[in-house]
């Protein structure tokens, strides 16, 4: 039995010709976490509601955990059992303290219960020191370990993020990504993530979906997403690549290729090396740019006719012919 199912469903809304959702299909196993992405309008949204149960697919279905979805139509309150989604606009409650808010889901049970439960996803989310602070009080990223720790205390089998870290700085949200991944399996929970930011994808999950225009054209591990994507529109997706015909790579290369004439040949910028080591293709170019990226530089190179982006760890001066290598295996053939 698959611990969630998503059986080949649709979904066009109300004044649109085109689908939202189409024809989409995938299953996830206990204890995976898995994100979806891709550019806006993609479909994302539409396919988190569903799975939330708060939107019914107009074709296919989604099992969870053996049962198929009941429809939200059908519910006095939409969604799940055993699936709560945090949503983007976090939904705490303003004049109540961290404590409280998380003890909020728990009132129905017994005293003991609600404070032994209260102080345990306290200190998972690392906020125990602030337990009587009000959310206005928090930073950005203990206001959203705080909305996890309150969707927690529902204790839910399936959780549900929808753009979780997009108003955060880069420094707060490093930190918070590790920290999610931590809480989430050290509760043995599963995970679904909706993002635009393809590091927080990498870094976080299991499986990576990429969606395009309402379909899923490639699910897959991060490496595989990163290394063999199966588009040009996903490689560039997921980082700055160069993009040849077979005839062009072969040209600037001085090599041949054994693949079909049709075949687009990506080579990521981070894929270029200044050093030779064996098996590796050799190109020369000049010089054009040099951008500081912080880790190394940006450099914009002339191959020919050719125009190149590569990167590389030391500056090199504008006008400069230098020689570039790339290991015959980072090549990715699309």
């Amino acid at each position: 039995m698959k611990f969630l199912k998503v059986d080949k469903v649709s979904k066009t809304y109300s004044g649109n010709e085109k689908p939202a959702v189409s024809g989409l299909a995938f299953s996830m196993k206990r204890g995976e976490i898995v994100s979806f992405v891709g550019a806006s309008g993609s479909g994302k949204s539409t396919l988190m509601k569903m799975i939330g149960g708060l939107i019914s697919p107009e074709k296919g279905a989604i099992h969870f955990q053996g049962k198929a979805l009941d429809k939200p139509e059908d519910k006095l309150i939409p969604g799940e059992e055993g699936i709560k989604m945090v949503f983007q606009d976090l939904r705490l409650m303003p004049n109540h303290t961290v404590e409280e808010n998380i003890k909020y889901p728990l009132l129905l049970f017994d005293k003991d219960y609600q404070n032994e439960r209260t102080a345990e996803l306290l200190e998972v989310c690392h906020l125990k020191e602030y337990k009587k602070r009000l959310p206005r009080e928090l930073s950005g990223g203990q206001q959203q370990r705080l909305a996890l720790g309150k969707i927690l205390a529902e204790d839910p089998t399936l959780l549900l993020m929808d753009e979780p870290f997009s108003n955060l700085d880069p420094i707060v949200k490093n930190k918070l990504i590790v920290d999610v991944s931590e809480i989430i399996r050290s509760q043995q929970l599963s995970l679904i993530m909706v993002t635009h930011d393809t590091q927080d994808a990498l870094m976080l999950s299991d499986k990576i979906g990429f969606m395009s225009e309402g379909k899923l054209v490639q699910y897959d591990s991060p490496f595989n997403i990163y290394n063999k994507p199966k588009s040009i529109e996903i490689a560039e997706f997921f980082g700055s690549v160069n993009v040849f015909t077979k005839e062009e790579f072969q040209q600037i290369f001085n090599c041949s290729l054994d693949i079909g004439d049709n075949k687009k040949v990506v080579v990521r910028i981070e894929s270029f090396q200044a050093s030779f080591q064996s098996d590796m293709l050799r190109l020369e170019g000049v010089v054009l740019g040099a951008f500081f990226k912080g880790s190394g530089y940006l450099i914009k190179l002339k191959v020919g006719s050719h125009l190149l982006d590569v990167f590389a760890n030391d500056v090199l001066k504008i006008g400069d012919n230098v020689p570039f290598y790339v290991d015959r295996h980072k090549i990715i053939v699309i």
